[in-house]
């Protein structure tokens, strides 16, 4: 590629391009981590091994995030499992790549994303332990909104935005049994902000939903302490912002 070798345009170009069905593992816990890895498309999740066979949702991370060597996810071995929430393309670089110290701007780009996965990685895990079983859901939902609005697998209809990601591992990622998420996300649909089937969650006004997480953290978390609350203000978010085309 022409250019100057350094810039991080050129050196991203120069990864190795792979891509994960949706379900397929990416990292396993704790196998080496030998390369530099980034999403370059669609979102994946992660899980904490608790228990030989027990593992439990954790955050999804999306364009952009760093996944592989020395990232928030692990410097030597991988402290998660990397699983694709839905068909998810990624860059692989070598080590010797990433570390070459005649490459300056590489190492800027690496702190950047590697500062943004550590900020999405923590809010999700702060939201989880603070918020109660709404506010984790509704997170949860803006979180997948924010992640599934370019994939163009996530198919969006006019201010609609379908969630190819089953009620079971929404429920997951949000620390809720099965039960509580069904009720939850009935509790939305019938306010007009949600759509649910098994496999898939439509999120209704989908600007709202993508405006949700900054308001959150503008307010603070009681703006959705209740399904009453969260409708107020994805109605308001709703009619401040046109249409996303």
């Amino acid at each position: 590629m022409d250019g100057d070798p350094t810039t991080s345009d050129d050196w991203l170009a120069d990864g190795q391009v792979r891509t994960y069905r949706r379900g397929q593992k990416i990292i396993e816990a704790g196998t080496p981590l030998a390369e530099w890895i980034a999403i370059s498309g669609g979102a994946a999740f992660l899980a904490a091994r608790v228990a030989a066979d027990t593992r439990v949702a954790v955050a999804a991370l999306w364009l952009g995030d760093v996944i592989g060597a020395d990232s928030p996810l692990g410097k030597l071995a991988a402290r998660y499992d990397v699983t694709a929430l839905v068909d998810v393309t990624t860059i692989h670089i070598p080590l010797t790549r990433v570390k070459d110290p005649h490459a300056p701007q590489r190492d800027a780009a690496t702190g950047e994303l590697y500062a943004a996965t550590a900020s999405r990685l923590q809010d999700q895990i702060t939201m989880r332990l603070a918020g109660n079983g709404l506010q984790r859901l509704v997170s949860v939902l803006a979180t997948l909104a924010a992640a599934l609005s370019s994939t163009p697998r996530a198919i969006a209809i006019g201010n609609s935005l379908s969630l190819p990601v089953s009620q079971a591992c929404i429920g997951q990622l949000s620390g809720l049994s099965r039960r509580q998420t069904w009720i939850y996300l009935g509790q939305l649909a019938e306010k007009g902000w949600s759509r649910t089937s098994r496999t898939k969650v439509t999120l209704e006004g989908i600007n709202a939903w993508l405006s949700l997480m900054a308001e959150v953290e503008s307010r603070g978390l009681d703006c959705i302490a209740t399904v009453d609350q969260c409708d107020m203000v994805l109605s308001a978010l709703a009619a401040a912002r046109p249409l996303r085309r």
